[in-house]
Order: structure tokens, then sequence, then C-alpha cells
């Protein structure tokens, strides 16, 4: 029962932060479409860090609360998180756009490039700046409007940061299309993320009390 009462207690401390975490990026990234009303990129390392902080405690769980008869298989669940997180720390590289269409995430990247005098060669879904061999990686869903750009040799991160930068100063300054789609979708998964974590502190505290 001890040892019941421990994890109960365990989960009353961590659902609420799992949940605020991700209520937080949810409200932050939502909101700031909303009260803005202008596009703008974030880099994925914040999607990355909430992801972190959710998963750890899930990791750790079997090394402070083991059970004697513990087998290989109560492992496989932080095994699975483990390999998702790698997963994501190599899928989840450069910047997220939130509130942009075709035309004003492509007029701002070509915006930025003139500014840093890039010149460069169009394709399908790559922006091949021919100074430096590098290639951008970009690529717009805007019936959400959302988009990522990336930059396929790391040797060029620094690079892809001050094009961001000057994207982000051409969407502060334009009055061009904004779709808010997806921070729309992300203040209600972060209101619904709040009233989970509450519900989720009531349930296991009631359960606590009972013990």
């Amino acid at each position: 029962m001890g040892s019941d009462f421990d994890i109960v207690q365990m989960y009353i401390i961590v659902f609420p932060i799992m949940f605020g975490t991700m209520a937080a990026f949810f409200l932050v990234i939502g909101l700031r479409g909303i009260i803005t009303k202008r596009p703008f990129l974030v880099s994925n390392k914040w999607l990355l860090w909430m992801i972190f902080i959710i998963f750890i405690p899930l990791i750790l769980q079997p090394l402070f609360f083991s059970p004697p008869d513990m087998n290989i298989m109560q492992w496989l669940n932080p095994a699975i998180f483990i390999v998702v997180l790698v997963m994501m720390w190599f899928a989840l590289k450069g910047y997220v756009a939130y509130g942009v269409t075709d035309t004003s995430f492509r007029e701002a990247l070509l915006d930025a490039l003139e500014k840093q005098q890039l010149p460069y060669e169009e394709t399908l879904s790559t922006m091949r700046l021919t100074s430096i061999e590098a290639d951008l990686q970009v690529s717009v869903q805007s019936w959400l409007g959302s988009g990522m750009i990336k930059i396929k040799q790391r040797e060029h991160r620094a690079l892809l940061k001050e094009i961001v930068t000057k994207m982000n100063d051409h969407f502060h300054l334009s009055s061009g299309p904004i779709k808010l789609t997806t921070c729309i979708f992300y203040v209600i998964m972060g209101v619904l993320m709040v009233i989970g974590g509450i519900g989720m502190v009531i349930l296991f505290q009631n359960i606590g009390d009972k013990m």
C-alpha cells in the first residue's frame, strides 16, 4: 500500500507539470497569433523541450517505483519513450511558421533572401542557395496556416536563424494575409489541457484519500 500511495502522490505532482507544460506551449503559441494577428516563426526546439519535460518522468518512473519482481517488460514503455525522443530530436529541426499562407510565407522568405543577398534556385520544396551550396527545405500547409523551414546542411544553421529573423521582421511590418486555424486550434488544446490537468489532480487526490 505504501508503494501505491507513493505512486499516487507522484502522479499528483507529475500530471500538473505535464499538462501545465503542454497548456503553456499551446496557449502561448495560439494567443500570440490571435492577439498580434500577424504570422511568426518559432524554433522547433521549444516543442522538443515540451516533449522532453513530458516524457522524462515517464522514462524515470521505473527507477523510483520498481517492484521487487520487476521484469524486463516493465522497461518497455520507457524504452519506447526514449526511442520517440530520439526520433523527435532528428525530425524536429528548423523552424515552424504560424498564421501563414502560401503567399505570405513566400513573400517573407524571398524578402529575407534578398536582404541577405543570397541568390537562389527554386524547386518544388527546396530553395537552393547557389552562392553557398546550401538547401533550404520549405513546406506550407496553407489551409492550416502553418509552415516549416529548415536547412539541410548543419554548418549553415546560423544562417537559417538570420533568415528566420528577417522573415519575422517582414511579418512584423507587413499587413499581408494571415490564416489563424492552427493558432485557434492551439488555444482550444491549451484550455483542454488545463481542464485535463486539474481533473487528473482531483482524481488522484481522491484515490489517495481512499488509501
